[in-house]
């Protein structure tokens, strides 16, 4: 085999590689279906001139010369399709002609010596020679390099603001440019005897633009050509020498040179390291899950727990799967986790497998304690048996000990930036089998998740906590709004009652009087007791409560609180409660704040006095969002009305178009409703009134969090 057939070969093997493995990314892509058959031609081009190099009867070097320029011919018809499918522009007409006029010069290659005419020997071996036909092959491959730049300058522009397309779209050009110079091969077609290296131009062009389809986040081009540049020389310092190696081989020991076998050994060792580390991986594998299944199986479970714990926003249950995962896993007898508590400065225990309840509790962690002073700064977990081995150093044998009464074989450090929020501690193996490096790596990767878990966490507790507040701040500012109203509700029997006081000394032998009086009396005490209780359970704060309720009743205990503040303002409530309605899980104390906010807002709505209509219903609805029958509570007034601009924020929080007030009312009242996986709809025109409708479902909630809140699954939480 002739060495110089060796470059056209390996740009062979290069190109078909290419073509098949850019097609594989998406077969269903014009994109990457028309690149592929550049890369084809390529392929079948070079392919053929190696066979070419090699041959030396002149009827089959003819023969050979046609299969070559067979792919020749069409690879500036197909870049040129590549170019506008990939801008999307260009005439189709346009590229069928380019097509058309490609079959015409296959049919004269074939039947004619117009457009070969024969083939040149020269030193590296036969070469086509051009016939009359050929010189408008290559103009009619300038007119398609030039019409396809011109293309790639259009599309440039049209996606100016696209930095993925202006940076592919570069690479295409760079590369285009670079694959123009292999038409230096062409000066051979006409008699000069240069050796071709359009071998070289077409692999670096089929390379840039290939990187530029696969790739979705595009390198900058000199990084590109930078790692080409290292990968091609690391490759030629090892292979090189490999090769010349096997050729000075066979001189010495066979006397010759065999180039086809050396050839055969090149491409070998190239296969070898390309393939090898593949290879290697998944042989590792196959041999752990057959050797090491136990192994295997629990490094699964720790990685899909760790993938898994992020998921998790209730500490609690966070801590408990992460103890029992981990116990599981590895098969401990004891596992504890200690977390940072940082208004105290220690590290109390949140989570616990297999100790003494009642004496670990006491046990407490300070942040000057040795083992969080060992730990603190570190990503590694550390071994007690390590510890106690090294019986020079005090400090290391008070880390151990501190380990012992944690009953902790190993200490796994949970850090987040840069801060130790937590020690998971692991005691022996029911095996006694001891901790491996493995194992090491595997906890502190976990830990690491468990970092970044605790803390969202945290996050959420705190902002439940904030919730909280919100919603206390709101039902006082509620409460503000009816004192003035039941002060002077309460004021009208206190003053019978302080008349009939004043009168009793003087008419106390009169039993019509006494009796009318008193009956008056305690019916305007029952009437201010009723009242002040009413207020009391409204503002009393309470923990969160699911149970069944009427909702009849819970709507009619509110709306019998603020009839006062109604009629203050000259606004009549009008009820029409539905009948043999089904009972809800709700927390009545915070169904209680809804109502409360709605109504109150209806009243203020009406300056100048109006009415207000409170119906109860059942209802039903199926869709993607709400499905199954609901127990529907219709809040109506005849106000002023929301603009329209405004209907989508009024539940943003802090949005209020009020002189006063926070804008909390309805971002917490919507928030309520969401979390007992029900929704609010809201209607409204201008100078005619608005509608709130809360409708709950009916059944018991999905889940039930820590401190007893019904809490909805999230298909069910939208507007």
């Amino acid at each position: 085999m002739s060495l110089y057939s060796v470059p056209p070969l390996v740009t062979s093997f290069l190109a078909l590689f290419l073509c098949f493995f850019v097609i594989s990314r998406n077969p269903k892509s014009i994109v990457n279906i028309t690149f592929g058959g550049v890369c084809l031609c390529t392929a079948y081009w070079q392919g053929t001139w190696a066979l070419l190099f090699n041959v030396e009867d002149p009827t089959l070097a003819m023969f050979l010369v046609r299969i070559g320029y067979s792919g020749i011919i069409f690879i500036p018809v197909i870049f040129f399709h590549f170019i506008t499918t990939l801008t999307n522009l260009g005439d189709p007409r346009l590229v069928r002609l380019f097509y058309i006029l490609g079959g015409g010069f296959l049919f004269t290659l074939w039947f004619s010596d117009l457009f070969i005419s024969g083939a040149y020997r020269f030193f590296w071996g036969y070469y086509p020679q051009a016939g009359p036909l050929h010189p408008f092959f290559v103009i009619a491959l300038t007119i398609m390099l030039l019409r396809a730049l011109a293309l790639l300058n259009t599309y440039r522009s049209q996606v100016a603001l696209q930095p993925i397309k202006v940076n592919q779209t570069k690479y295409v050009a760079i590369s285009t440019v670079i694959y123009s110079f292999s038409a230096s091969d062409f000066v051979v077609n006409y008699g000069f005897p240069f050796y071709p290296v359009g071998f070289i131009f077409t692999t670096a062009y089929t390379v840039i633009i290939a990187y530029a389809i696969i790739q979705y986040r595009l390198l900058d081009i000199s990084l590109l050509i930078k790692k080409t540049l290292v990968y091609a020389s690391l490759l030629a310092s090892l292979l090189i020498p490999c090769y010349g190696l096997v050729v000075l081989a066979q001189q010495v020991r066979f006397g010759r040179i065999d180039y086809l076998f050396s050839l055969g050994i090149l491409i070998l060792f190239i296969a070898i390291g390309f393939f090898f580390p593949k290879f290697r991986f998944m042989t590792e594998d196959a041999l752990e899950r057959v050797l090491f299944r136990k192994r295997i199986d629990y490094r699964d479970t720790l990685v899909r727990s760790s993938k898994e714990m992020v998921s998790i926003v209730e500490l609690e249950n966070l801590s408990n799967s992460l103890v029992k995962t981990v116990s599981r896993a590895l098969g401990t007898e004891t596992a504890s986790l200690y977390l940072l508590d940082e208004s105290k400065g220690v590290y109390n225990l949140q989570a616990n497998i297999g100790q003494e309840k009642e004496r670990y509790p006491q046990v407490l962690l300070s942040k000057s304690d040795p083992l969080v002073q060992r730990l603190t700064g570190t990503q590694e977990g550390i071994v007690k048996e390590e510890l106690e081995m090294a019986s020079d150093r005090a400090s290391q044998l008070q880390v151990a000990t501190k380990m012992t009464e944690l009953e902790a074989e190993i200490s796994v450090p949970i850090s987040s930036k840069e801060k130790l929020i937590g020690i998971l501690n692991l005691g022996h193996k029911k095996e006694k089998e001891i901790y491996s490096s493995e194992d090491l790596e595997l906890l502190s990767t976990l830990a690491n998740q468990a970092a970044i878990a605790i803390e969202n966490a945290r996050l959420y507790e705190n902002l439940k906590q904030s919730q909280d507040t919100l919603r206390r701040a709101d039902r006082l500012s509620s409460l503000g709004l009816l004192t003035a109203g039941l002060a002077h509700e309460i004021r009208n029997p206190l003053v019978a009652i302080r008349t009939f006081t004043q009168l009793l000394p003087e008419r106390y032998n009169d039993a019509e009087f006494r009796e009318g009086f008193q009956g008056l009396a305690l019916k305007e005490v029952d009437r201010i007791c009723g009242l002040i209780n009413d207020l009391l359970s409204f503002a009393r704060p309470s923990r969160p409560n699911v149970a069944e309720e009427n909702m009849n009743d819970v709507v009619d205990g509110i709306v019998r609180i603020l009839e006062t503040e109604a009629k203050e303002k000259g606004v009549e409530i009008t009820r029409d409660f539905g009948p043999g309605l089904p009972r809800v899980w709700i927390d009545r104390e915070q169904m209680k704040q809804v109502f409360m906010n709605l109504i109150l807002n209806a009243i203020q709505a009406m300056r100048e006095g109006g009415s207000i209509f409170i119906s109860t219903r059942l209802s039903s609805r199926n869709d993607t969002g709400h499905s199954g029958q609901f127990v529907q509570v219709e809040v109506r007034d005849t106000g002023v009305g929301i603009p329209s601009e405004n209907l989508d924020h009024i539940f943003d929080p802090f949005f209020t178009s009020k002189d006063e007030g926070s804008g909390l009312g309805l971002s917490i009242s919507h928030q309520i409703v969401q979390e007992h996986g029900g929704y609010v709809t809201v209607e409204s025109k201008i100078g005619v009134g608005t509608i709130f409708c809360i409708n709950l479902p009916i059944g018991k909630p999905i889940r039930q969090l820590s401190n007893g809140r019904a809490h909805a699954n999230q298909a069910n939480l939208s507007h």
